[in-house]
């Protein structure tokens, strides 16, 4: 039996009316009478509405944060330079609204970036940002790497930790008023509490790895002698050495070697 053409045409025009709306279907789901709600997959960068001076929530943001976190040096500083625009209005108690979204990364940015390593500046720009439009990106996030003096040491803030830097051979910080200064008051935050800390020694790779076990040690007691002295009891202390066997940086240089040349004080409540 031959099958009229008018109604294979008819199937063929329902067929398509029932794959478009299946589609359409599938792809809002609104076909209830209710609009889907769709995720609206982000990078996770800060982004900041017209006039305001706090970015949206974003459920990326820690992932974005840890990649940023993950591409620095030891010792570097983030550089956080916040936008804004000559008609947007500044309602916070910032002098702009540039300084003020600045302030609210750097927060953000704690505890993973100390606020010792982070520095702030701020710009007008004009793009694509207009009134009642949506978030965008306003500002610009980069490393300024550490430069280090060959006869000097430095002071390092992480999250739960602090890494002294030491010159070349040396143990003693009895000279650094910087690293006395810090220290202190180290030791007045936690005198009180019951925070234990965990003192270890590094090295470079100049010279024998049994010596520069002992150097390590070394400067690692000297940090402890300082805690010692100004009332923490030394059962909340533990002193250890790696030597040369952890470093963090190329000991081909002497930038490198510098910063292999250290003592981290991890503190834990």
């Amino acid at each position: 039996m031959r099958i009229p053409l008018w109604l294979i045409a008819l199937l063929f025009v329902g067929y398509t009316v029932w794959c478009v709306r299946y589609w359409h279907c599938r792809q809002c789901d609104c076909c209830n009478g209710e609009p889907a709600t769709q995720t609206v997959q982000t990078s996770g960068v800060p982004l900041f509405k017209w006039n305001a001076d706090q970015p949206e929530p974003d459920a990326n943001f820690k992932a974005w944060k840890k990649d940023l976190v993950a591409r620095s040096g030891q010792g570097d500083t983030l550089l956080i330079t916040a936008w804004y625009r000559a008609g947007e209005t500044n309602a916070s108690k910032a002098a702009n609204l540039g300084q003020a979204r600045a302030e609210a990364l750097r927060s953000l940015m704690q505890p993973e970036v100390p606020e010792s390593r982070i520095h702030l500046a701020f710009k007008t720009v004009e793009d694509s940002l207009a009134e009642g439009g949506p978030a965008r990106e306003s500002a610009d996030f980069s490393w300024l790497k550490m430069v280090l003096k060959k006869d000097e040491g430095a002071i390092i803030e992480s999250d739960n930790a602090v890494t002294f830097l030491f010159p070349f051979n040396s143990t003693e910080k009895d000279q650094d008023p910087k690293v006395d200064a810090y220290l202190l008051k180290l030791v007045a935050k936690h005198k009180s509490t019951a925070s234990t800390f965990t003192i270890v020694g590094h090295t470079d790779d100049v010279g024998e790895p049994a010596e520069n076990i002992k150097l390590g040690l070394g400067r690692a007691n000297a940090i402890a002698r300082i805690l010692i002295n100004n009332g923490i009891d030394t059962k909340r202390i533990k002193v250890d050495s790696k030597g040369e066997a952890q470093p963090v940086a190329d000991n081909g240089t002497e930038d490198g070697r510098h910063q292999n040349r250290r003592v981290v004080i991890t503190t834990a409540n």
